[in-house]
C-alpha cells in the first residue's frame, strides 16, 4: 500500500505540473492572437503541429526502447539520439532562415528530440514528476522569451520564434555530456525502427485526424468547438499516463510482467476518477450556458478518458514486453476504422456523431489489449512476459 502511495503522490505531482505548463500556454496562445492576430497565431499552431509530427516520427523508436532496454544499450542509443537531433536542428534553423513553417517544424521536432532524451533518465526510473517538471520550467522559460520579446521589443512572429526556441539550445548543450566515450547505436533493427515509425504516425493520424476531417467536413467553427473538448479530455488522461509511467522501472526490471504492475481495479479507480472529472467539466460548461456543444462533447468525451486512462497502462505493458507487432497492428487498424467512420457520421451527426465515435473507437482499443494482455493469464494461469508473448506479437 506504502508503494501504491508513492506512485499516486508522483502521478498526481506530474499531472500538477503537466497543468501548470498547460495555463501558461494558453496565455501564450492568448498573447498571439491578441498582439500578433489571427494570421500569425494560424500559422505558428500548423508550424507546432507539425513539428509535434516530426518529432514522432524521428524520436518514437528511441522512446521506446528507452523505456525497455539495459543501461549499457540505453546509453548507446542515447549518444545516438543526441546526434540526430543535433542534425535535424541544423537542418531546421537553414529551412526557418527561408520557410518559416518548415523551419520551426523541424527545429520544434528536433529539440523535443533533444529534450526528450534528456528526460529519459528519469522516466526510467519511473519519475514522471521530475520529467513534467522539467517541461513544465521549459514551456515557463520558452514562452516568457517570446512573450518579453513581443511586449517589450515589439517582436514580430519570427523573431518571437526565436526567442521561443532558444531554451533548445541550452538543452543540446546538456545532452553534450552523452556523447563522448560513448559508441552510438541505432534503436533496435530497421524491421523494428520500422514499426514504431508506423506507430507513431498511425497514432498521430488517431489522435489528430478527427479534427482535420472535422474542419474539412463541418467547418472551423465546428473544429473549434470540437478541439476544446478535445484538448481538456487529453490534459485530463495525462493523469493516467502518469500514473502508468511510475511504474517503468519495476516493471521493466522483470520484462514487463504483471506482477510488477498494479492490480487492474487499481487502473480503473484512476480512471474512474479522470472520468468523473471531465463529466464535471462537461456539466459546469453547460450549467453556466456558455458553450453548450462543447458541454455536450465533454460529456459524451468522459467515457473516452475512462478508457484512454485505462489504454495508458496496457500500451506500457506492451511496450515493456516488446509486443511491437502487435501493437502497431492495433493502432493502425483502429485509425484506418476512425477515419473511415468519421466522414459519415461528421457529415449525417456533426460533431456530436465525431465525439460518440471516438469514444467507440477508444473502447474498442481498450477491449482489444485486456484481451491479448489478459488472455494468457485466464487460459494458462501465467503471467506473460518477454518469454511468453514474442510468439504472439
Amino acid at each position: 500500500m506504502r508503494s501504491l502511495d508513492v506512485n499516486v503522490v508522483r502521478a498526481a505531482l506530474a499531472s500538477l505540473w503537466n497543468y501548470s505548463g498547460r495555463v501558461v500556454g494558453l496565455g501564450w496562445t492568448a498573447l498571439l492572437i491578441a498582439k500578433l492576430g489571427i494570421g500569425d497565431y494560424g500559422t505558428y499552431a500548423m508550424a507546432v503541429a507539425a513539428g509535434v509530427m516530426i518529432n514522432a516520427a524521428i524520436d518514437n523508436a528511441f522512446y521506446v526502447r528507452s523505456l525497455r532496454i539495459e543501461p549499457d544499450r540505453f546509453e548507446g542509443e542515447r549518444c545516438a539520439r543526441v546526434i540526430c537531433g543535433m542534425l535535424v536542428a541544423a537542418v531546421g534553423v537553414l529551412c526557418f532562415l527561408e520557410w518559416y513553417i518548415v523551419g520551426f517544424a523541424i527545429i520544434v521536432g528536433a529539440g523535443e528530440q533533444l529534450f526528450n532524451t534528456f528526460k529519459s533518465q528519469y522516466l526510467r526510473t519511473g519519475r514522471p514528476d521530475i520529467t513534467m517538471r522539467f517541461d513544465a520550467i521549459r514551456q515557463l522559460v520558452s514562452i516568457g522569451l517570446g512573450a518579453a520579446g513581443i511586449v517589450f521589443l515589439g517582436a514580430n512572429l519570427h523573431e518571437a520564434t526565436w526567442l521561443y526556441a532558444a531554451p533548445y539550445l541550452v538543452i543540446l548543450l546538456m545532452c553534450l555530456r552523452f556523447v563522448p566515450g560513448r559508441r552510438p547505436m541505432a534503436p533496435g533493427g530497421p524491421r523494428e525502427i520500422a514499426l514504431l515509425s508506423l506507430e507513431s504516425f498511425a497514432a498521430t493520424t488517431y489522435a489528430q485526424g478527427d479534427l482535420l476531417l472535422i474542419g474539412g467536413i463541418a467547418g472551423e467553427k465546428m473544429a473549434g468547438y470540437y478541439s476544446v473538448a478535445l484538448v481538456t479530455a487529453l490534459a485530463i488522461s495525462v493523469i493516467g499516463q502518469n500514473y502508468a509511467n511510475t511504474f517503468v522501472e519495476s516493471m521493466r526490471a522483470v520484462n514487463g510482467h504483471m506482477t510488477a504492475a498494479p492490480p487492474l481495479r487499481q487502473i480503473v479507480r484512476v480512471a474512474a476518477v479522470t472520468s468523473v472529472a471531465m463529466a464535471v467539466i462537461g456539466i459546469g460548461v453547460l450549467i453556466s450556458g456558455l458553450a453548450n456543444l462543447v458541454g455536450v462533447i465533454a460529456l459524451i468525451m468522459s467515457a473516452w478518458v475512462f478508457a484512454r486512462s485505462i489504454n495508458a497502462m496496457f500500451t506500457l505493458l506492451l511496450f515493456l514486453q516488446h509486443r511491437d507487432v502487435m501493437r502497431v497492428r492495433a493502432t493502425v487498424v483502429v485509425a484506418v476504422i476512425k477515419m473511415s467512420l468519421l466522414v459519415p457520421v461528421v457529415h449525417t451527426f456533426g460533431v456530436v456523431g465525431a465525439a460518440v465515435s471516438c469514444v467507440l473507437c477508444e473502447v474498442g482499443l481498450l477491449l482489444w489489449y485486456h484481451h491479448v494482455i489478459y488472455r494468457r493469464v485466464n487460459e494458462h494461469n501465467t503471467i506473460p512476459g518477454v518469454g511468453d508473448v514474442k510468439s504472439a506479437s
